[in-house]
Formats: C-alpha cells, sequence, structure tokens
C-alpha cells in the first residue's frame, strides 16, 4: 500500500513539473519581439519603466505623431526621470530621429507612481477615464508583456489598447541559445503564474481596493 501511495505521489510530481516545463515552453514560443502596428493613430502612448529603452522608444513613436499624449507609468520618486528624457530628447534630436520640439515633448508628458505591474495597470485605468482615453498604444518589454495583456484586460476592459513589445541591447531572442535569456524569462514566467492565479481567484490587495475605488468615482 505504502508504494502504490508512493508511485502516486511521484506521478502528481512529474505530471507537475512536466505541465509547468510545457507551460515555460509555450509562454517562450508565443512572445511576440516585433510592434505589429506601427503607423496606428490612438488617444495616447503608456510606457511602463524598467529598462531605460522603453521610454526611448516612447518618444519616439510619440515624436511619429500617432498620439498626443504620453503616460510613464510606474517612476520612482527617486528617478531622475527629466534627466532621462532629456538625454534621450538630446540622442534622438542629433540622429534626427525627433521630429517634434523638445517642450511640446515635455509639455505632453504625465507620469505615475506605480511599483509593480499591478499597479501600472491600476494607475493607468484611473488616467485613461479622467482624460476620457478610449485607445491606448502600450510600450513595455516584450517578455514582461504576457502578464501586462492579463491585467490591461482586467482592469481596461473597455479600452482599445495596442501592445507594443521592445527588444533591448544585451538579451539576445533565442531563449535556446541565451542563458541570461532564459533566465530572464524563467522568472518573469514565473511571476506570470502568480498573476493568472490571483487574476482567477479575485483576491484584492487593500492597494487594488483603494485604487479600485478611485478608478470608479
Amino acid at each position: 500500500e505504502e508504494d502504490k501511495r508512493a508511485r502516486r505521489y511521484l506521478l502528481y510530481l512529474l505530471s507537475a513539473i512536466l505541465i509547468y516545463f510545457g507551460g515555460f515552453a509555450y509562454f517562450m514560443l508565443n512572445l511576440e519581439y516585433k510592434n505589429e502596428f506601427p503607423n496606428t493613430a490612438t488617444d495616447a502612448i503608456v510606457v511602463l519603466t524598467g529598462e531605460t529603452k522603453r521610454i526611448t522608444d516612447s518618444i519616439v513613436e510619440f515624436s511619429h505623431g500617432n498620439a498626443p499624449r504620453l503616460f510613464i507609468s510606474g517612476v520612482h520618486k527617486q528617478a531622475p526621470l527629466d534627466k532621462i528624457i532629456n538625454k534621450t530628447l538630446q540622442k534622438l534630436q542629433k540622429s534626427g530621429k525627433l521630429n517634434i520640439s523638445m517642450d511640446y515633448l515635455t509639455n505632453h508628458i504625465e507620469t505615475g507612481l506605480a511599483e509593480n505591474t499591478i499597479e501600472n495597470a491600476l494607475e493607468t485605468a484611473i488616467w485613461v477615464k479622467k482624460n476620457k482615453i478610449s485607445s491606448i498604444r502600450v510600450i513595455t518589454s516584450f517578455y514582461h508583456m504576457p502578464r501586462v495583456k492579463l491585467l490591461f484586460a482586467k482592469y481596461l476592459p473597455n479600452t482599445t489598447t495596442i501592445f507594443h513589445p521592445v527588444t533591448f541591447p544585451g538579451i539576445g531572442l533565442n531563449p535556446f541559445t541565451d542563458s541570461r535569456l532564459t533566465s530572464l524569462l524563467l522568472s518573469e514566467y514565473n511571476k506570470y503564474i502568480l498573476t493568472y492565479l490571483w487574476n482567477l481567484t479575485g483576491l484584492e490587495t487593500k492597494t487594488t481596493l483603494r485604487i479600485q475605488g478611485a478608478i470608479s468615482k
């Protein structure tokens, strides 16, 4: 009887491992690396902070004139945002990629203080409702996008959203040959699972309840 029980537990363990790594393979193979809608206009661009290149790409996208507003979600209180933006603008200006004035750009940027992806979605939802925005382009890293899609679908279900993935130097695009990328994706996959389960159960933290209350006002 004990042998049967041990074999059953082993079978459960092996099944869980297969499901976990099968899901990871699916997660990796379904990542999107390219912006599929480069010329589509929206009411605003929303960039989720992380790698500096996200902000750079959002400013380049904004300079194309396909959106009149840029919202940077997740700016740390101590982050030298002005320096990052000015440095990016100077580089773009020198390269000839900046099609609008610095004054115009800086006057059409707004920022938020989210500290994680859940709060990114929540504060964006507040900003979208406050400004009566119906469509947005969301810019973030390609590996971050599955979790972002999950949360933005939850908190902005009535907002037309274009998801704009960003790649960046130093990270390859093939997880089977780049160990750093594999490690990064494994970490993000675990966060995706936790977010999916959190979303599935409908559990809310005090922060999300507070922010949801602000959205509903």
